[in-house]
């Protein structure tokens, strides 16, 4: 028999061999959703997972970011499998989110109606209605060259080609549809409830629920500038021949990879001046620049950037701290533990740098305050700002995109910008690079470099990141009069050197091990780059090191 310690903390037997499946049935009424996914020694298992050894057993449920993913994931392969039934010549190449809806691109042109959407809808329907399963098989690379479409060959298996000591590949299987995923299943296609199918330009979205009811899909709001954004970024990608992590390794392998920080780079100044340059040639006068973007956006050095080619036009620009117009402790809002709540906009001061916003647009000279944290209450040490005539005030924070955050300025007066890194890079048609991990890694790597923080730290906090962002920032970006996507195309090669050896030393008796442990696996699809190429005003360089503006990060 085998000892498993079990979410309860207590050692259970079983014989070798027993499915997590039917261990999960045992446990299912500690969880409020079903349990979707397990956590054997640290690593991520589907249910169908037989235990071969003694471990410690874990698991997920649907109703967290995790279980979500293995939701949503199982949905796209019923999708592509019914599209497969109904429509075998459709191309599908899975892109990104817009809220909680993926966007899936069809690859060659073909353009569906809502009638064909019907019938790809009902052949679904079909499968959950019958619980149909999804089965995994480990095969080598040339038995799965057997088996996926001629149109995935080309992208997954170049991929698999790389990783690194693997010499079996998973393989997934729908009804007669094989495809490869980097990540575990939904033993079967029963535990879908609830989804929608909507035409959108090129393509199809697929809308899924967020829980906690599974059944209920909340109404897809459009997002068009940030759908524009990830458009131009996937446009962007297939022009210089590397919107996949197979042709970045391509571009690695045959010795180009300066080619690629290089275009790479370009692409950000030439981006950079124009924005500059619309600040500057704006019918209505700009005085103020409003910079908002998620945790570690590269926020700094993008304003640190646009600040220089601003100068180069003939302004200037007058950086303001937010961070000085926080209330004083006493006055700080509270979260329901009864700590502060620094994020939210009612810690700031909104009466007070509303007040010092309209007098410095009229000319007058201001006395900027300064807040303690280390006493809570606000100083005033000597510093004034007067904006001259070509002066610009340019504000970096996570409310800058709320209306409220700057009331007193005339909406035409101001420029409100939206950064964030918006990766057109993916695995393969299948498999997509989310833009959070892409973060959560330049947070990681800059955590560790600058702010002594380990990895296992930075995985700990960013639940709390991410529901900062969700509440302030997401649902103000679509008010952006300029969105800039400051992702390069060629970092996650870079951070590969960086990131691996510290999600390497997170324990595995830790419940981040999991997540580790999935960002490893991803990580090893790809080959590194050496940042020695990397210029010093490069957006990465805010994260490795080695930046131009280092004082001022």
């Amino acid at each position: 028999m085998l000892n498993i310690k079990c979410p309860d903390g207590k050692i259970h037997q079983y014989a070798p061999g027993t499915k997590i499946i039917d261990i999960a049935k045992e446990f299912a009424g500690n969880y409020a959703t079903p349990i979707v996914e397990a956590i054997v020694n640290g690593v991520r298992v589907g249910l169908p997972y037989p235990l071969p050894v003694d471990c410690t057993l874990d698991f997920i449920e649907l109703n967290s970011t995790a279980g979500n993913r293995v939701y949503v994931r199982t949905l796209f392969f019923a999708f592509i499998t019914a599209m497969a039934i109904k429509r075998p010549e459709v191309q599908i190449e899975l892109q990104n989110s817009l809220g909680s809806a993926i966007y899936c691109h069809i690859k060659n042109d073909i353009v569906l109606s809502k009638y064909d959407l019907e019938d790809v809808n009902k052949t679904m329907q079909k499968m959950i209605a019958q619980k149909t399963p999804v089965e995994l098989k480990w095969l080598s690379v040339e038995e799965a060259k057997k088996l996926v479409k001629p149109n995935q060959t080309q992208e997954n298996l170049p991929l698999l080609d790389v990783v690194e000591g693997i010499d079996k590949v998973p393989l997934f299987k729908l009804k007669s549809e094989w495809a490869f995923f980097l990540g575990n299943m939904l033993p079967n296609l029963g535990y879908i409830k609830g989804y929608k199918l909507l035409n959108y330009k090129t393509g199809v979205l697929i809308c899924y629920p967020s829980g906690p009811d599974y059944s209920v899909v909340p109404e897809f709001v459009d997002t068009p500038k940030l759908a524009k954004v990830y458009n131009e970024a996937e446009e962007y990608g297939k022009r210089i021949k590397c919107s996949t992590v197979a042709a970045l390794n391509k571009y690695i392998k045959d010795g180009n990879s300066r080619g690629i920080i290089q275009i790479s780079e370009a692409r950000h100044e030439k981006e950079i001046a124009k924005i500059a340059d619309e600040i500057s040639n704006s019918q209505h006068k700009i005085r103020l620049v409003l910079i908002a973007g998620p945790s570690s956006s590269g926020k700094t050095t993008f304003s640190q950037r646009l600040a220089v080619q601003m100068r180069l036009n003939g302004l200037e620009p007058m950086p303001i701290s937010l961070d000085n117009y926080f209330k004083e402790r006493k006055d700080t809002p509270r979260l329901p533990d009864g700590s502060y709540d620094f994020e939210c906009l009612e810690a700031l001061d909104l009466d007070l740098f509303n007040d010092h916003l309209q007098r410095m647009i009229a000319g007058e000279t201001v006395k900027i305050p300064h807040y303690s944290f280390r006493t809570g209450q606000r100083e005033f040490r000597g510093q004034t700002i007067t904006l001259g005539d070509q002066g610009v005030l340019v504000i970096e924070g996570i409310h800058g995109l709320n209306e409220k955050l700057s009331a007193a300025v005339e909406r035409n007066a101001k420029l409100k910008i939206y950064i964030s890194a918006l990766t057109p890079l993916s695995f393969d048609d299948y498999n997509r690079i989310y833009t959070s991990d892409m973060r959560l890694m330049r947070r990681m790597v800059r955590d560790s470099q600058f702010r002594s923080h380990d990895a296992l730290g930075t995985l700990q906090s960013w639940h709390k990141v991410r529901e900062g962002e969700n509440k302030y920032i997401f649902p103000y970006c679509e008010q952006a009069d300029i969105m800039f996507n400051t992702t390069l195309i060629y970092e996650f090669a870079v951070f590969k050197k960086y990131a691996v050896p510290l999600l390497k030393a997170i324990p595995q008796d830790v419940p981040e091990a999991a997540e580790a442990n999935r960002l490893l696996i991803m990580l090893r699809a790809s080959l590194s780059i050496d940042d020695e190429a990397v210029p010093n005003n490069s957006i990465i360089r805010e994260f490795v090191g080695g930046s131009i503006f280092g004082d001022l990060l």
